[in-house]
């Protein structure tokens, strides 16, 4: 099993033992800022405890049985500064081992804050790239980089440009929490009992892309559009985390890389409103401290391998705007590699399991793409931002649009 393989890594690994108070003076430590974030209360953080871990990659766990204890990394929390209700997250890539590397230099970080004063608790989790160095394995060479904006690891702009800067929901703790996360007596109460376990697993479909083929218009047929989703791409899944049980909230993220061997291309499809699925394989988890629950969580894992297509019903969007489409264009295939990320705050359809949905978040890269067939009939595109190789959606417009703005 996995725990008794890995057991060595888990030594000292509870999170309780990790707590420390780090006011912003204390933060210089010249490490590379993995994250930054804000919680959603006025209340300062300047007294707060923080713990922050790392996961191994999915490939690792990938036989975790339920009620397994799962391995995790402690990182000092001398990186982790504060002022007001933000925090910095800095972390030196060489206390990170090379097994908790995943593929394209994916590390997965989990962080908690408790306010003892107000008995307020959270938990994040974010997914980041490490880039740069990799032989030398020191700070000074290497950076972390957000699975987004970096699109494929190793070609980052400015590490500060690419900083993931979340929001995270402070609330009230489960009860018992503060026994289990304040020192009694100069020691810290339970510190040799907190793990975390399995407690069960549920697959999910995702929304990842959609589609907005042109109508007719002036001709007979509509557009076409499609999507590709290739061997190494990735896609950033929600997470979602509750304290009492019972109530659910979304908290930071997890991105996934499509390791499991297979590319797909959608066929061309000339339906309105196309949503593009994959299927994601979600982990739920027990954090407990010496029989206390801290929270329950769902995170993303794996990709299963599947994928479908829905034709949803909503009529499409109309972004028209000479500010933001490309007219009289010439026949060929258009083919979305870059730009702006695309993003659905519920993509991930797990409301049967937590009672909410999750976010997704993808990429553009030349292994996760958008297409659009474009001919004499069908021949502008629109982005729903801004022009389309900068936004996020982009939709299809039949010829001779333009005349009516």
């Amino acid at each position: 099993m996995i725990a008794r393989k890995l057991a060595v890594l888990t030594v000292g690994a509870c999170a309780v033992a990790s707590l420390v108070n780090v006011p912003a003076a204390q933060a210089a430590t010249g490490d590379p800022v993995a994250f930054t974030g804000q919680i959603d209360t006025q209340i300062p953080l300047d007294r707060a405890l923080f713990t922050l871990r790392a996961d191994l990659p999915a490939t690792q766990t990938a036989d975790l049985a339920d009620g397994e204890e799962v391995p995790m990394l402690k990182l000092p929390t001398t990186g982790i500064s504060t002022s007001g209700t933000s925090f910095t997250v800095a972390v030196d890539p060489a206390d990170v081992p090379d097994r908790y590397i995943g593929s394209n230099g994916l590390v997965s970080l989990e962080l908690e804050i408790y306010d003892p004063k107000s008995d307020s608790y959270a938990w994040t989790t974010q997914s980041v790239h490490l880039v740069g160095g990799a032989a030398t394995r020191s700070a000074s060479a290497q950076s972390w980089v957000s699975p987004i904006t970096s699109g494929q690891a190793g070609t980052a702009r400015s590490a500060a440009s690419q900083t993931p800067v979340i929001k995270v929901h402070l609330g009230k703790a489960a009860k018992g929490t503060k026994a289990a996360f304040v020192s009694r007596g100069g020691r810290r109460a339970n510190a040799d009992t907190c793990s975390t376990t399995k407690i069960g697993q549920n697959d999910a479909w995702a929304t990842i892309g959609e589609g907005y083929p042109a109508a007719p218009g002036y001709g007979t047929t509509r557009g076409n559009a499609w999507m590709t989703h290739g061997d190494g791409s990735e896609v950033t899944y929600g997470a979602g985390v509750t304290t009492d049980g019972t109530t659910w909230s979304a908290s930071g993220s997890s991105s996934v890389a499509n390791t499991n061997g297979f590319d797909f291309q959608w066929d061309p499809d000339s339906y309105a409103t196309i949503s593009y699925r994959a299927e994601v394989r979600y982990y739920k988890y027990k954090y407990d401290c010496g029989g206390v629950i801290i929270n329950r969580k769902v995170k993303a894992v794996s990709e299963t391998g599947g994928v479908k297509t829905i034709h949803t019903n909503a009529l499409p969007p109309n972004w028209l705007s000479r500010t933001k489409c490309t007219f009289d264009m010439p026949a060929g295939t258009w083919t979305k590699t870059t730009g702006k990320s695309y993003s659905n705050a519920g993509g991930v359809k797990i409301g049967s399991v937590i009672g909410i949905e999750l976010s997704t978040t993808r990429a553009y890269t030349s292994g996760s793409t958008l297409s659009y067939k474009m001919d004499a009939g069908h021949d502008s595109l629109c982005g729903n931002t801004d022009k389309p190789n900068y936004a996020s959606k982009v939709q299809q417009y039949y010829n001779r649009i333009q005349g009516e703005l």
